[in-house]
Formats: structure tokens, sequence, C-alpha cells
């Protein structure tokens, strides 16, 4: 079976938290941007879990097989602050949309003192490893079950506009990442998940670690919205370059494996 959308359902599938600010919440600039990814994507993939009716967000086919569902861009927004966050509690508001018949869309608003102080919007397809459990062998799949989420609204649907036409130029075009300025090689401990796929604030992570590669005193970061087209095995290095206004970030062969846009406010 697969996911399906019913427009008839009146209430979002949605989850309120709140939770004290500290250290593993909190960079120098304020809200860190590595916690507050982690903290979304499994806010996204408990929702997805309480749509189908599960516990727990573990997914898989019909056939038994492994689903991950794998995120195909996040977006992100902070914004200014009026008092320091370390001790303050955060109010976190999660909800599900359905995006397509084969993607799913979630909308997190991160208040403090009654002020939004970030936001994050994600959207994610269904995925499974084919037989050679290789991380450049991904394949699109359907979970068992079905989801009655309500429509996504004209935020989520531009960026999945937006996400799909980055993607669609990006594959079309003849030379790309050809100037790389930064490379690495993530650690497996750190740097992939549960199931062995580079996790995808890794990306975010790359991005802001390229930026410090190239000055020692980056701009701060505003938002950042990553379009994730690909993903490493682990030992594999991540080469990251100039596009236009967008960083891309490849594998060793040249394939796509993320397009990054920063939005940085001036030192």
């Amino acid at each position: 079976m697969a996911v399906v959308a019913f427009a008839a359902r009146q209430a979002p599938v949605e989850e309120a938290v709140s939770l004290p600010l500290g250290m593993a919440q909190l960079s120098p600039a304020g809200l860190s941007e590595q916690w507050l990814l982690r903290f979304c994507g499994d806010q996204h993939w408990a929702l997805i879990a309480k749509a189908l009716g599960q516990r727990e967000a573990v997914f898989h086919a019909e056939d038994g097989r492994p689903v991950y569902a794998a995120f195909c861009t996040t977006s992100l927004r902070f914004y200014p602050l009026s008092r320091p966050l370390l001790g303050q509690d955060a109010q976190i508001l999660s909800r599900l949309f359905a995006v397509s018949d084969t993607r799913t869309g979630s909308t997190h608003q991160i208040m403090v003192g009654g002020e939004r102080i970030a936001k994050v919007s994600m959207i994610s397809t269904f995925v499974s490893h084919d037989a050679s459990r290789s991380n450049t062998r991904i394949f699109r799949n359907t979970v068992l079950g079905d989801m009655q989420i309500m429509p996504a609204g004209p935020e989520l649907m531009m960026l999945d506009g937006e996400t799909r036409e980055t993607a669609r130029s990006l594959r079309k075009a003849a030379q790309v990442g050809v100037q790389t300025y930064y490379c690495e090689r993530p650690t497996p401990s750190l740097d992939f998940n549960a199931v062995g796929l580079l996790y995808f604030p890794t990306f975010s992570r790359i991005a802001e670690a390229a930026a410090y590669a190239r000055s020692e005193r980056p701009e701060p970061v505003l938002g950042r919205d990553v379009v994730y087209l690909g993903n490493i095995n682990q030992g594999d290095r991540v080469y990251v370059a100039d596009h236009g206004t967008m960083s891309v970030m490849t594998r060793g062969d040249g394939s796509l494996i993320a397009a990054v846009q920063t939005l940085s406010a001036p030192v």
C-alpha cells in the first residue's frame, strides 16, 4: 500500500513539545543548527509513525524490506533574539502534511517567551537500500500502511517546487563542482546514522566547516536550505565547490549529493 493523503482529515497530525535550552541545544550564536535539525528530524519521523498508527518510527515495505523516510530538502531560518537563550524554555510545534503521493512535509515553529526564534521545513520520501546495501544505490519505495494527513499549504508546496527545480537544473548542468575548495572524509561514528546513511545534518555541518576553512570568521548563519541528491558510503570523501550562489557537494566520482544555499549576516 502507498502513502495516501486524505484532504477530508480536519485536524493536522502534530506534536507540541516544551523543553529547557541548555548546552546541548545552543551554540555561541544562539540555537544550535545541528541540534535543531536532529530534533526536528526525529519529530518528522515520529509524526509519520503517528500518522501510520505506529508507536515506533521503524518502517517497512509490503515485502518486509526496511524503508527509511529520507529527506529531499530541509529549510531553516533563524530570527533575531531579544534575550539570552540559556536556561529558557522553548516551545516547539511540529506538524505533518502531505506534499504529494510520495512525499511528506513537516513544519516546526520554535518559540521562546512568545517570540519565534526559528522555523524548520522538511520534505521526505520513502527509500530503501537494494541488495548491495550501497548508499549510492538507494531507490524509492512505499511504506506498508496508509497515512491520512492534511494537504500541505502554499509554503511547503513552494519549497517542494523549488527543490525539484534545483535538482533538475543541477542534473542538466554540463559541469558541476569543478572548483573544489573543501574536502573531507566523514567519520562513521559521528556522521552516519543507524542505518548507515550519511546523516542529513552532516551536510549542513560540512557546509559550515567549508565556510570556516575559507574564513576564520565566517558570517553568522541566518538560514540554510539543503537539497539532498545522493549519499556516500563510509570511507568516501565529500567535495564542496561553488555553483553560482550555491555550494554543491559531490562524491569522488563527481556525482552530486547535495546543493546548499546559506543565508548569512555581515560580520
